[in-house]
């Protein structure tokens, strides 16, 4: 059961700082853009805890439509 979290998944996830290195945001900026709907929401990998990450999909998306 373990091994279905594994990091072999094919979507990665970016934590907020690897956002604001793809992008070149703050991360006043970024969580502003988030607030605002300007940046695509985040997900919580583990619902009980409270770290919050992107999809990388995500993320590209954003960049391709500036």
């Amino acid at each position: 059961m373990k091994h279905m979290f594994s990091s072999e998944t094919n979507e990665r996830l970016l934590t907020y700082e690897e956002v604001c290195a793809v992008t070149q945001l703050s991360q006043a900026t970024l969580r502003r853009y988030v607030r605002s709907g300007r940046f695509p929401a985040p997900i919580k990998p583990n619902p009980q805890g409270r770290a919050v990450r992107f999809r990388i999909q995500d993320v590209r998306n954003w960049l391709d439509r500036l």
